[in-house]
């Protein structure tokens, strides 16, 4: 996998390491990933990392370089994640033939992270293809004919959108829904939610506030950009197909991290590599609303289980999450398996909380043991002194 990013900047704000400690082959492991972050200027893989925005995810480079610098020294066994987001870590994992688990609260979690995982030989491709073109003509047949389509989703979402963007949205919506294919839809539905940004009169992912009437965006441009975005996926699933074949050896599911044990039911990690949110930044139930609600997905468990979460700005709370946490991981790794962390540092009720001093503080009771730390500045969108991000390298001795 020789330059596997190139094309679009990501995480423009990661500014380069300034400190590493502790084991030296494994702290220079996490230093290298983050100087190899912050100096990419491009996120363009062949393989499907950037087709859907994922808020706060982790960059595709730190999970590249982290696994491809471990893995050979790691035992037999599976690379776990239980915050996947958008399966950034389970891509890196099956690229590098090892299978995968990842979980998460977010109900799209699972659906991004099997279509950023899934090989599509090229035959598979023509036949999503030619499905694409039925509901790509049904959906614009809608908007010349004026059809009136209620979108299914709440007043505040609905707000987000122009009324014909809307109506258009609801209309190609339907025609999806109709696709008998259950993986033909998924992937379509997924695409679909890969596209709500652009169509919606937010910013961008982390703008949480209701339309401004801003963008002009006219009649068929989101079906086009619909099917522009099921092309860009097909392309990349292919890549990725020439590379690892039919299987993908990939499993995601909807699932709180601290029921980790449980979900593996015994079975042991020979790397846990996430990166837990980081604690009273986001409500990312906010940020997934309008997805969520598009494509009706239940957010019960993401509403009540989102750890870290910036609506429960509560230092005790947040700590108890981070110990259940820690347990859970402790619970399913390998003797022999390493868990590597990027956490950032909290912000509690105005509070500054170093995250590395924090897990240190907190781990020891689950049994483990932190080995390396690298450290990078990040700046603070709110206009406060810098907040540093983490690499953290935890075994169980």
């Amino acid at each position: 996998m020789n330059a596997p990013f190139e094309g679009r900047r990501a995480q423009a704000n990661l500014l380069p390491p300034t400190d590493r400690r502790g084991a030296p082959f494994l702290s220079d492991a996490l230093f290298n990933a983050l100087n190899v972050a912050s100096s990419t200027d491009h996120l363009q893989s062949p393989y499907p990392h950037a087709f859907h925005s994922w808020p706060a995810g982790m960059h595709p480079v730190i999970a590249h370089e982290i696994l491809k610098t471990l893995l050979p020294r790691a035992p037999d066994g599976g690379v776990v994640d239980p915050f996947a987001g958008g399966g950034t870590v389970g891509l890196e994992a099956v690229l590098n033939g090892r299978p995968f688990l990842g979980g998460d609260v977010n109900p799209l979690s699972k659906l991004v992270g099997r279509e950023r995982c899934r090989p599509r030989s090229q035959q598979q491709s023509q036949r999503v293809s030619d499905i694409l073109e039925v509901v790509v003509e049904a959906s614009k047949e809608r908007v010349r004919k004026k059809v009136l389509v209620r979108a299914n989703v709440p007043v505040e979402i609905a707000r987000n959108y122009a009324p014909h963007t809307l109506v258009e949205l609801a209309g190609l919506l339907a025609e999806i829904d109709a696709v008998d294919d259950n993986d033909i839809r998924s992937t379509f539905g997924v695409c679909f939610s890969a596209i709500l940004t652009k169509m919606s009169q937010r910013r961008g992912d982390t703008d949480v506030f209701g339309g401004t009437g801003g963008k002009r965006i006219g009649r068929f441009v989101p079906t086009e950009r619909f099917a522009d975005k099921v092309n860009e996926l097909l392309d990349k699933q292919q890549a990725l197909y020439d590379v690892i074949g039919e299987s993908t050896k990939a499993t995601f599911v909807t699932s709180d991290a601290r029921d980790l044990p449980a979900v593996l039911d015994g079975r042991r990690a020979a790397i846990v590599l996430t990166s837990p949110p980081y604690g009273g930044t986001y409500d990312y139930t906010a940020h997934h609303a309008d997805r969520l609600a598009f494509l009706g997905l239940d957010d019960t468990l993401f509403q009540e289980k989102e750890l870290g979460a910036r609506r429960r700005q509560h230092e005790k709370t947040f700590e108890s999450e981070v110990v259940s946490m820690l347990d859970a991981i402790a619970g399913v790794l390998h003797p022999e398996g390493i868990a590597i962390l990027m956490v950032g540092d909290a912000e509690l009720s105005g509070k500054r909380i170093q995250a590395d001093e924090q897990l240190k503080a907190l781990s020891t009771a689950s049994g483990l043991v932190m080995k390396a730390v690298a450290s990078a500045p990040r700046r603070d969108y709110r206009g406060g002194p810098d907040r540093h991000e983490h690499l953290i390298a935890m075994t169980l001795r």
